[in-house]
């Protein structure tokens, strides 16, 4: 099956009220949180303390809260599997594009490539591709848990009565 996006079906996609508007929108400032974070790291000279990078998730945390926010504000539907959806997607999103300029900044520094493996325990180990797809993973990971914490949060803050609306849109169906 061939997927092909049509300008039609990108405008559809990119409205306000989609997940992958608010979950892109989301992941670009996450995305550009996470590059300031780590050159101003960098600038300091911390960027080879690995344990400074568990902060990453307090800007993960924003963006996806970000992203759930506003697409609760622009979506008439909003439910809980949207709002999950949308925070997975900011987290997917901004992790990739992490990832991405993380491996150019390793192959463009080689030295900052060597330290880590120096101070790891499996530093033999690792390499551009391999430290990549590590903050994919946990970018995704921490993304997941946080857009659930998130929701169960909205979730308490629902009002009764828009709880007994969705409880009848469904029953009549």
């Amino acid at each position: 099956m061939l997927v092909v996006l049509t300008v039609q079906s990108i405008v559809e996609i990119m409205k306000k009220d989609s997940i992958e508007y608010n979950g892109l929108i989301g992941g670009i400032i996450v995305f550009i949180g996470l590059v300031a974070y780590f050159l101003l790291m960098n600038a300091v000279g911390l960027e080879h303390n690995l344990e400074l990078r568990a902060l990453n998730i307090f800007i993960m945390g924003a963006g996806v809260f970000y992203s759930i926010k506003s697409i609760k504000k622009n979506n008439k539907d909003f439910d809980y599997f949207k709002g999950i959806g949308t925070g997975m997607f900011t987290a997917v999103s901004s992790s990739l594009a992490f990832a991405v300029f993380i491996f150019i900044y390793l192959l463009s520094n080689p030295e900052f490539l060597q330290e880590i493996k120096d101070v790891e325990p499996f530093g033999n180990y690792l390499n551009a591709f391999l430290i990549s797809f590590i903050i994919i993973m946990e970018g995704s990971g921490s993304g997941f848990f946080l857009s659930f914490g998130i929701m169960q949060w909205y979730k308490k803050r629902t009002p009764e009565k828009f709880l007994n609306e969705q409880r009848h849109n469904q029953e009549s169906k």
